[in-house]
């Protein structure tokens, strides 16, 4: 029986071209292994496009359901990899038009995908020729191809944006260079001058067999099955070859030289039996042959596990390590949204760890990429630490006559005016002299009163006994009227009000309502990790651009978009103790009234 010859260690270098995103076009390159990945996301031009559609997000999704996929294939042939393509793209909203070029390097074997639109090109030697295109004209099937590649072989993967962009000839011209590298790079202004997101493309070089010899003894099964049974019918390369070259049998297995042992001298056998010379060879024989046998299934057994567990980890730590660094890079940014990939990357290496055993160098990666994200997710919830200093508030501010007046029990301001409620009467209080003038007396119309707001000429008083009281401006003062005239909500534990065109009420268990003409908006704050402990104070109006809450139970104020979603925090000693808090947001500034001073922090 012919001996096999072994494959030679596969070497692949490559480098990626990845075009900026744009609001109608995003694209992306990925590399794993043995495996490349070209896609790009672009608007459907004839369709209705949602606002709130991120084709980042869309295109980050499509990636971790490809990773998924992919590294969880039992075999990897074309059938199941077209499966896999499939299974990706099958979530993409219609609204957007997909292309996904796929490589696939086994041993000295190449096979390649096309979703969509997309081209993928060879050089070899000298020549350049077009392995698989696909136009997006066809019907939506996934195309592909596979064949042999030789020692050397250039293989360019490139979206349909990328293909339909950079000229042939400029591709032929970069080609002329021998790096990825310096392909990439001679590529790479042609692709940036223009204006197109949806750009992408990868630069494969092949260093390995330059052809692949297997044993006599395939069945007929597998010769069916096989694509190319001899290097020489690859496809040849030049400008006559068709674009489109098809195949969708199943990839073929290469068959491996069995594993052999050194031979062994002086090995004898004895036995109590009475066995001829050839008796004894045939059995020594045999069982030489048996300890093979063995040898070769614990290793066969054992490679299976390793590719199955180095499968198992790629799907797993390579989108948690990206949604890591994305993270990172979103701290200081979108505290929101750095909090979400943190916790994405959690969950992930949280359900992996226990697929491992503890002994294991793939365990110990997950772990300790797990702590630096527990690290990251805990420095989050903190808040972004800032030392306060003890300023001197102007004179007439709202700070100001708080920090002087011991009766107040609520305080409020608009650009005119202090408003202090006692258990007596309002008090406006000018801001330009420091002139004070009683608007209100209490006729019994509130007790328990834990803010003031001036709004719109109207005085708003939040009283945890009485309700949100309404105090409408007349010709003969101020005639008192209720915020809620039906479906009013208890307002017992409320501690805090704002009003920038609605209502925004805070209570003590550190619950957020918003209301508009009296009906609730349904608001949910979220990506707090951490809850409110004993929140006192709510700031925002029409000229901030998000909300503020004082949260003196963890020493911090919090910082809310109007939606509310959580956006980041400020820790400092001062704030345990504070009563009363302002925001500017063009200055970046806080000024805090705690134990008797103005303390100033910055944003």
């Amino acid at each position: 029986m012919p001996e096999s010859q072994p494959a030679a260690k596969l070497s692949l270098s490559f480098a990626k071209l990845v075009a900026t995103p744009t609001d109608t076009a995003w694209s992306q390159a990925y590399n794993a292994g043995n495996v490349f990945v070209c896609i790009s996301l672009t608007a459907d031009e004839e369709k209705e496009i949602d606002e709130e559609l991120s084709l980042h997000t869309v295109g980050k999704d499509l990636f971790n359901i490809l990773q998924s996929e992919y590294f969880t294939l039992q075999e990897k042939n074309i059938a199941n990899i077209k499966t896999a393509i499939q299974t990706s793209i099958a979530n993409v909203p219609a609204q957007l038009k997909v292309s996904l070029t796929l490589a696939f390097f086994k041993d000295n074997t190449l096979s390649v995908f096309i979703a969509g639109k997309g081209k993928i090109i060879m050089k070899r030697k000298d020549k350049i020729g077009v392995l698989l295109s696909k136009n997006g004209n066809e019907d939506d099937a996934i195309t592909s191809a596979s064949g042999y590649v030789e020692n050397a072989d250039t293989v360019l993967i490139e979206t349909g944006q990328f293909a339909s962009s950079i000229p042939q000839e400029i591709i032929q011209q970069a080609f002329e260079l021998d790096l990825p590298n310096d392909i990439v790079e001679a590529l790479s202004p042609q692709m940036h001058k223009q204006d197109n997101g949806g750009q992408s493309a990868i630069v494969i070089q092949y260093r390995g067999a330059t052809h692949f010899v297997a044993t006599d003894e395939l069945d007929a099964e597998d010769e069916e099955n096989s694509v190319i049974s001899n290097p020489s019918q690859y496809p040849p390369l030049d400008s006559s070859l068709p674009p489109d070259t098809q195949e969708d049998e199943p990839l073929q297995q290469a068959v491996r030289k069995p594993f052999s042992l050194p031979t062994v001298k002086n090995f004898r056998f004895r036995f109590h039996f009475n066995f001829n010379h050839r008796r004894r060879l045939y059995l020594n024989i045999a069982l030489i042959l048996a300890v093979i046998l063995i040898i070769s299934i614990f290793f066969t057994f054992k490679k299976y596990n390793d590719d199955k567990q180095s499968a198992l980890f790629q799907s797993i730590y390579p989108p948690a390590q990206q949604y890591y660094s994305e993270g990172k890079g979103l701290a200081t940014v979108n505290a929101s949204l750095s909090q979400e990939n943190f916790q994405k990357a959690e969950k992930l290496l949280t359900n992996g760890e226990a697929k491992f055993s503890n002994n294991s160098s793939y365990y110990q990666q997950i772990s300790d990429l797990l702590t630096q994200v527990n690290n990251a997710l805990q420095n989050n919830t903190q808040g972004q630490s800032t030392n306060a200093s003890a300023v001197s508030p102007p004179a007439n501010t709202i700070l100001a006559d708080e920090q002087g007046m011991t009766d107040g029990l609520a305080f409020g301001q608009n650009n005119t005016d202090v408003y202090e409620i006692t258990n007596s009467a309002i008090t406006m209080i000018s801001k330009s002299d420091g002139t004070k003038t009683d608007i209100i007396k209490n006729n019994n119309y509130w007790s328990t009163p834990v803010a003031i707001v001036p709004y719109d000429g109207n005085i708003y008083v939040l009283d945890q006994s009485k309700g949100l009281l309404k105090f409408v401006a007349g010709g003969g003062g101020y005639g008192r009227d209720y915020y809620f005239h039906s479906n009013a909500p208890s307002v017992s534990s409320a501690t805090g009000m704002a009003i920038d065109g609605s209502v925004w009420l805070l209570f003590k268990n550190g619950s957020i309502q918003q209301y508009t003409s009296g009906s609730s908006n349904n608001l949910q704050v979220s990506g707090l990790l951490k809850p409110l402990s004993n929140p006192t104070k709510i700031v925002t109006d029409i000229t901030l651009e998000n909300v503020y809450v004082l949260d003196t139970g963890n020493g911090r104020i919090v910082k809310f978009d109007k939606n509310g979603k959580y956006q980041s925090s400020y820790t400092s000693s001062v704030l345990a103790n504070a009563k009363d808090f302002t925001v500017d947001e063009t200055n970046k500034k806080i000024d805090i009234l705690s134990q008797g001073k103005v303390w100033e922090i910055s944003m």
